[in-house]
């Protein structure tokens, strides 16, 4: 059961995302806005995570040779379906999680802003100029999903809290070692040529990523 939910987590995703719309959007007034916010940027994580994998998909690729160089297995290699599970739902489903419960530590509240909106750099940005495409899976979250909210939160707060100057820079220190233990670390622990936790064959084909491996080895 539990390598099942490991191939199909992201659809699980959509559902749990449909599931706390409606939960916020029937109950949200008994919440705390900070809260509601917070929440919002749940569904947005699971949202980026279901267009990555699901619709259109083809993320796994698009990282393997767009971040990581890999021209030969980059459907299994470096990033596998066991180092992705690890990532995504292990850890930043606890993440966010958090963020829900303990809406009223702003400074996580921003980390979780910062975090969310520097998702753009890696699909928007990064793997794009890699590739050579105008578009890599999660970019469209991204850009019109993520980047907006996590302003339209910063903004909130500001106006409504006070809080420490340092709210806003410490969360910037401390991204570069929380980004290596919940993303780079999993992928480096977990990589295997030989791992049988590869990737759908159409994560490898999606939206020009064999055109990039072919730009590559030239």
């Amino acid at each position: 059961m539990l390598r099942s939910y490991m191939r199909y987590w992201p659809a699980v995703g959509g559902v749990i995302f449909a599931v706390v719309a409606l939960l916020v959007g029937t109950f949200g007034d008994m919440l705390a806005p900070t809260q509601r916010l917070m929440s919002v940027f749940f569904m947005l994580l699971l949202l980026h995570e279901f267009e990555e994998y699901v619709l259109p998909g083809g993320f796994p690729a698009a990282m393997n040779i767009g971040l990581m160089g890999e021209k030969k297995d980059f459907g299994k290699y470096p990033l596998n379906e066991l180092s992705a599970f690890i990532v995504n739902v292990v850890l930043a489903y606890p993440l966010y999680i958090c963020g829900i419960i303990f809406h009223e530590a702003l400074w996580l509240g921003i980390f979780i802003a910062y975090f969310t909106m520097l998702q753009v750099v890696v699909h928007c940005i990064v793997i794009n100029r890699k590739l050579h495409t105008w578009y890599s899976p999660g970019c469209a979250s991204a850009l019109v999903a993520m980047v907006p909210f996590g302003i339209y939160y910063l903004c909130y707060i500001a106006e409504h809290f006070d809080f420490p100057i340092y709210y806003w820079w410490a969360p910037l220190v401390v991204f570069p070692f929380v980004g290596v233990a919940m993303i780079l670390s999993p992928v480096l622990i977990f990589k295997n040529r030989d791992t049988s936790y590869g990737f759908a064959d159409y994560e490898a084909t999606a939206f020009s990523i064999k055109n990039g491996v072919a730009r590559l080895r030239r």
